[in-house]
């Protein structure tokens, strides 16, 4: 794993860097922004970069603003000494995956790389499989079985109701989800809207999987939160809802009046099943 570290305080720098090496990962050090812009552009690809807010120059949250865009499929964490709540949405709002506040244990921090690396490379659990037609890859759908869902596990018994009631209209094989006018393809980790590809981190990525194998079904937060960061993710569940929002801003034609990824109050969200235009 490469990872890049951007950190100006020389004795921080020092401490995160042993314990990456220790946990066999190759670090790549910056003190400013600008040269781990430069770094990004020159030994990258980086699999995720941390990215001290305080710096002398240019912020950490510049630099994560121009890294998402630069750069979408790489994992981005915040490394803070600010408490303040606003801080931590801005930076995730920008297109950070997850942040650690100072001062911070070598095994949180080693945790929550592990955690977003298993996100941007690992499969997330397989979809439940649909009572409608399968499809055969890009080029259309055969005739299937009619196969009963198995039974999933879920986080509370809630959850657990809702999907198992849940009829899903949309249409997968495993390695694709179709739910018109969105194709969603597991081995590429890529996401279509008609025919528009719809760039996503590793997070949302995730994240929009997990509702639309779920079609239809009302998923909690702490469900999404143990699902899609880890089940011993200490951080907060507004990371769910920034997350959200980003996405909506990618997919929703009016963001404010969500046609696709529905709030459920008080609960979470669910993809609103049969969605057509």
């Amino acid at each position: 794993m490469r990872i890049l570290l951007l950190e100006d305080e020389e004795s921080i720098r020092g401490f995160v860097r042993i314990n990456l090496k220790r946990n066999e990962m190759e670090v790549t050090e910056a003190e400013t922004g600008e040269a781990a812009l430069a770094l990004a552009e020159t030994e990258g690809p980086f699999d995720i970069a941390l990215l001290d807010v305080m710096l002398p120059t240019i912020s950490g949250f510049e630099v994560c603003e121009q890294l998402r865009k630069l750069y979408p499929g790489m994992g981005i964490i915040m490394l803070t000494a600010k408490s303040q709540e606003e801080d931590k949405i801005y930076g995730l709002e920008l297109g950070a995956d997850d942040y650690v506040q100072k001062p911070f244990s070598p095994g949180e921090l080693i945790a929550r790389i592990k955690s977003l690396y298993r996100r941007m490379k690992s499969e997330p659990a397989m979809p439940v499989p649909s009572e409608a037609g399968m499809t055969n890859g890009r080029g259309g759908n055969t005739s299937a079985e009619q196969n009963e869902a198995p039974a999933h596990v879920y986080a509370d018994a809630a959850d657990a109701y809702i999907a198992s009631t849940a009829a899903t209209a949309s249409t997968s094989v495993g390695l694709e989800i179709r739910i018109p006018p969105f194709v969603l393809s597991v081995p590429e980790r890529k996401l279509w809207k008609e025919d528009r590809e719809i760039i996503l981190t590793p997070t949302e990525w995730t994240l929009v999987r997990l509702l639309m194998e779920r079609e239809g079904a009302s998923v909690s937060r702490d469900h999404i939160l143990s699902e899609v960061w880890g089940r011993y993710y200490v951080g907060d569940l507004k990371v769910v809802d920034v997350n959200i929002r980003r996405i909506r801003q990618k997919i929703e034609t009016n963001p404010s009046e969500p046609s696709f990824i529905e709030t459920v109050w008080g609960f979470g969200y669910r993809w609103k099943r049969g969605v057509r235009q």
